[in-house]
């Protein structure tokens, strides 16, 4: 029987203080024998540091100022010493049993070189939101021209292939993850095991969630890399956006400022096929809800939650 394979985990984290806690737990609650965990503080001047005080020694840390949540991610990984790597954003849980399931699938498939898995939506509480119903059995087809459906806590890949493709790129600020998934597609064997591995914390100031046209853009640079227009799905929400603008402006009676963004909505499903054939499967409709009507949710119970806090931090210093 082959050795066991070695985990690294790495924690990117800066003033996330609310949800490191959980995050860490899902982490040494794991059952994989052989595992070590990096969190890489940017020099949090929050109650991140009293976290990782409590941790405990299975929880190896540095908190110092850095370029940002990639470049975290590239030290943590640098330091790291396993043979698969994953990271998982200190605001994102593991599943029990997520570890386990995964390392066993790569054990058993030495060539595949990257592996992920279903999650789900939490809000800040933790509680569950929804599923994660854009994920979907690899196709690098549709990964280049569609969608990213890959969940970046639910993956695991072999630190071979994360160094061969030069790790995460730091200049990339929203969609770093998709950018290493594109990168290794293109050289390695990828694939899917239906089940759920991660949570992913949907919170109403997360990049994903503010990252606008900025967001957009990038994606579009990225897959201009490889020669590939803005993928179908992120069409479709730059198509959004667009409509969202031109609503506003009717409401402000700016009706010139209205119909030209309604025109660019619909210019932008004209110039992409893709996006316009996606409009009529069953799929697409599903994601729209969910990034909307549980995007709702998800804030409400931010709000909740940070009030919470807030009102916590006064009666605590009130005492």
């Amino acid at each position: 029987m082959s050795q066991p394979l070695k985990l690294s985990i790495v924690t990117p984290s800066y003033n996330t203080g609310a949800y490191l806690a959980p995050a860490i737990q899902s982490v040494l609650d794991q059952d994989w024998p052989d595992t070590e965990y990096w969190v890489m503080d940017g020099g949090s001047t929050d109650n991140s540091i009293e976290v990782l005080q409590r941790a405990g020694s299975r929880v190896k840390w540095v908190s110092e100022k850095d370029k940002g949540q990639s470049d975290a991610i590239n030290k943590g990984f640098a330091s790291a010493t396993g043979d698969v790597f994953s990271w998982l954003n200190s605001d994102d849980t593991y599943v029990p049993g997520a570890f386990r399931a995964a390392m066993e699938f790569l054990q058993a498939n030495p060539d595949v070189d990257m592996v992920y898995g279903d999650a789900n939506y939490i809000d800040a509480r933790g509680n569950l939101i929804g599923k994660c119903v854009h994920i979907e059995p690899f196709s690098k087809r549709r990964l280049f021209h569609y969608s990213d459906f890959i969940v970046q806590p639910a993956t695991f890949f072999r630190r071979r292939a994360f160094e061969a493709v030069g790790g995460v790129d730091v200049s990339i600020h929203w969609a770093m993850d998709y950018d290493l998934w594109l990168k290794m597609a293109g050289r390695f064997k990828i694939a899917y095991l239906p089940r759920v591995l991660a949570n992913f914390r949907w919170l109403a100031d997360n990049k994903t969630a503010t990252g606008s046209f900025g967001r957009l853009d990038e994606i579009e640079r990225i897959t201009a890399r490889y020669g590939v227009a803005l993928p179908a799905y992120n069409r479709l929400e730059r198509v959004n956006l667009h409509l969202q603008a031109a609503a506003a402006d009717l409401k402000q009676a700016k009706i010139l400022c209205s119909g030209a963004s309604f025109a660019r909505a619909v210019g932008n499903v004209l110039i992409c096929p893709r996006a316009m054939w996606s409009l009529f499967h069953p799929l697409t409709w599903k994601i729209i809800w969910t990034g909307q009507v549980l995007r709702r949710r998800a804030v409400r119970a931010d709000q909740s939650f940070l009030q919470q806090q807030k009102s916590s931090a006064g009666m605590t210093r009130d005492t």
